[in-house]
């Protein structure tokens, strides 16, 4: 295997690496033909050197041609999920003759069929083109989109929106893999913020459209709208996605040779693989034993409660502090502008200081804890102090956008990695679809219930995310200690055991980013 390194300008490069520990031999067998690393290292020459210049020059080229496809895809699957909020506003409930709690299930079928979707889909991620199949299915979310325009009940709209979800449910575990195929430990926040906050601008564009939406007179109801413009749009989106989107840095075109050699080389220090077409059951069962994931999927379903309802219900509670539509519709604008703000401030921050992600994460929380606070308690007449805490609401989302972070960082062992998301995303859609089950018709505008849940899932997950703090922390000393005590070292710059597709319980080296 070369030794193969990222050398300062004018630095004389090594010659050896230092390989650790004497049973490298059981690493290797796991180091197959069929890791994508490893077809492209063996390919490379001995002491492969690459300047900081050439590093920065490949950190762009993904920057300005992974990341906004990555961001409008996001935004457009927001736009598609949220399309029901807006035709609800715009008379969706009176002409499906939809009555009681069969418009918060609408909600809650959606996160059904994500479930259902989730774990088969994540699958074929590792068996087959990662984008590829993200690709065929947002093209087919956007058909059922466009099929919703001819359910007018409550039962054609349950079995599209099952289908919306199931199809849906493999973007957000798609970005969280190739987020970490492409972009070191220290980039990911930030990334992961900017692509996550197309959440943000969809909110913006979905309340102008909406909006909008009032103006038309048609003969086809103006709640349909929705379904035509987004589903028409997503259509031709997934088409372009499936072609033009790389599965991992090997197979972008927009890469020469030596560069993809250097956008692998770059997430060495990752220590958490890069893909591999084989599925290990030994991966399975740690993923599913190991007590920090299960704190994560906690993490994650308390997280989602809150904002299943929010989702469900964003214009609607603006409603009721006393707006008219079209005031709610341009209102729930300022919640896409706070969301931006806060994942792009709280990613730079992430990234810039090492060990401050977690702190953010309960810092997010606080935040959001407060905005809750502030629209269950406030009286109805200060509806200009409810509309504010609606807005600040948004800071769980900072929580869990640094939460995919972790299990980029600190999660190793690409079957693990698969395990472990698709987890995740099965608790993301539990959290969500049992969200708007808190709030009741008979208690609208205020949704009290609805809030109550709110405030007990946020507080919750702050406890949940200190105790997962000192688990992260305690382990990362007692490998400190653990190495001291061997002669055994590790060179960062050793490829086959970052690219061994070793798990991070494996790894005694790898250390868990706070």
């Amino acid at each position: 295997m070369a030794d193969i390194k990222a050398n300062p300008e004018g630095a004389k490069a090594a010659s050896t690496t230092d390989i650790a520990l004497g049973e490298l031999h059981n690493i290797k067998k796991d180091f197959q033909s069929d890791d994508i690393a490893a077809r492209v290292l063996a390919s490379s020459t001995d002491n492969f050197e690459y300047t900081p210049a050439e590093g920065r020059t490949v950190l762009r080229k993904i920057d300005t041609r992974l990341l906004p496809m990555m961001m409008v895809t996001y935004c457009i699957q927001f736009l598609d999920k949220a399309c029901v909020a807006y035709a609800a506003l715009w008379g969706m409930k009176v002409d499906a003759n939809l009555v009681g709690s069969q418009y918060s299930w609408l909600t809650t079928i959606f996160y059904i069929g994500y479930l259902v979707g989730e774990f088969p889909m994540n699958y074929l991620f590792q068996k087959f083109s990662l984008t590829r199949v993200c690709g065929i299915s947002i093209f087919c979310w956007g058909v059922v989109l466009l099929c919703m325009t001819a359910a007018n009940d409550f039962k054609g709209l349950m079995v599209s929106r099952f289908l919306l979800g199931f199809f849906e449910g493999g973007v957000s575990p798609c970005f969280v893999l190739l987020t970490g195929m492409f972009y070191k430990r220290e980039e990911q926040p930030l990334r992961n913020g900017i692509w996550f906050s197309t959440n943000g601008i969809a909110n913006i564009a979905g309340a102008l459209i909406g909006y909008a939406i009032g103006f038309i007179n048609s003969d086809l109801p103006a709640w349909k709208f929705p379904f035509v413009i987004w589903g028409s749009v997503t259509t031709l989106w997934g088409i372009v996605f499936m072609l033009y989107v790389p599965p991992n840095p090997i197979q972008a075109k927009w890469l020469t040779e030596r560069e993809k050699i250097i956008a692998v080389v770059r997430i060495a220090s990752n220590e958490t693989g890069l893909d591999t077409t084989t599925f290990k059951w030994y991966q399975v069962r740690e993923a599913m034993t190991d007590v920090k994931v299960w704190m994560l999927i906690l993490i994650t379903f308390s997280n989602n409660v809150p904002n299943g309802g929010v989702s469900a219900f964003g214009p609607l509670i603006i409603n009721g502090f006393g707006y008219t539509k079209f005031e709610s519709t341009l209102l729930n604008m300022p919640t896409g502008a706070c969301q931006i703000a806060a994942l792009w401030i709280s990613g730079y921050l992430a990234s810039k200081y090492k060990g401050f992600r977690i702190i953010l994460m309960g810092g997010g929380l606080c935040v959001a804890i407060l905005g809750a606070s502030l629209v269950y308690a406030l009286p109805t007449s200060q509806r200009i102090g409810r509309l504010i805490g609606n807005y600040i609401l948004i800071g769980w989302s900072v929580t869990y956008v640094l939460l995919l972070g972790l299990i980029q960082s600190n999660i190793a062992g690409r079957t693990k990695k698969t395990v472990v998301t698709a987890s995740l995303f099965v608790s993301y859609c539990v959290g969500n679809l049992i969200g708007p089950q808190f709030f009741f018709d008979r208690e609208a505008p205020r949704y009290s219930s609805g809030f109550i849940s709110m405030l007990a899932c946020l507080i919750g997950q702050l406890v949940l995310v200190v105790i997962l703090y000192f688990m992260y922390d305690i382990e990362n000393r007692r490998r400190d200690r653990l190495q001291l005590t061997t002669s055994e070292s590790l060179s960062e710059d050793n490829m086959e055991l970052a690219f061994a597709d070793l798990t991070d319980k494996e790894n005694i080296h790898f250390r868990y980013i706070l």
